[in-house]
């Protein structure tokens, strides 16, 4: 059996002209977004022997975040520049390259790459949010054999969008006032 994370990275706000893409930190969203997926890893999924991370900076604090929550040292941590490029040969590349001594392993990186391998892996799981993972159990024992014919499980880890007040109904002044 062979345990897949596929980790999106938490939200980095609006593009900083200022700044390369690379460079983008989590803003304050995704840093919450981040501690919900830590606390969530720590609760309730086992840890990987292995981290590889896209090596820009809202992905790799990401990676970080989830190490120190599975109480991995950070030599468990590996930066990859494929998982920046994507997953026509990024996220691919990394995959097929995975020691196959490591049964669980947790890859983040960038939409869409990571909601489009996990839809390719698991096609209930049409989109991955910022901040979440897709968790994918196959049975296999070498990663080569990673297909969506081998997929035993898959569940989503995301956290729950806060949903907007329903707007008032007309005719209701009490409703209808601003609050402050």
């Amino acid at each position: 059996m062979k345990i897949l994370l596929l980790v999106r990275h938490g939200s980095a706000g609006v593009d900083d002209l200022s700044m390369g893409d690379r460079s983008r930190p989590l803003d304050p969203r995704g840093e919450r977004e981040v501690a919900w997926l830590a606390a969530r890893c720590d609760e309730q999924l086992a840890q990987p022997g292995l981290i590889v991370t896209s090596p820009a900076t809202r992905a790799a604090a990401t990676a970080r975040a989830l190490a120190d929550a599975f109480r991995i040292g950070q030599e468990r941590v590996r930066s990859d520049e494929r998982l920046y490029e994507g997953w026509g040969g990024g996220l691919r590349g990394v995959l097929a390259e995975l020691d196959d001594e490591i049964a669980r392993v947790a890859v983040v990186g960038h939409n869409p790459e990571v909601s489009a391998a996990a839809r390719h892996f698991a096609p209930d799981i049409v989109h991955v949010p910022s901040g979440a993972l897709a968790a994918l159990a196959f049975d296999i024992s070498r990663w080569a054999e990673l297909s969506p014919a081998r997929l035993a499980s898959a569940c989503l880890h995301a956290p729950r969008p806060r949903v907007p007040p329903p707007p008032p109904r007309r005719g209701h002044a009490l409703l209808e006032k601003t609050l402050p």
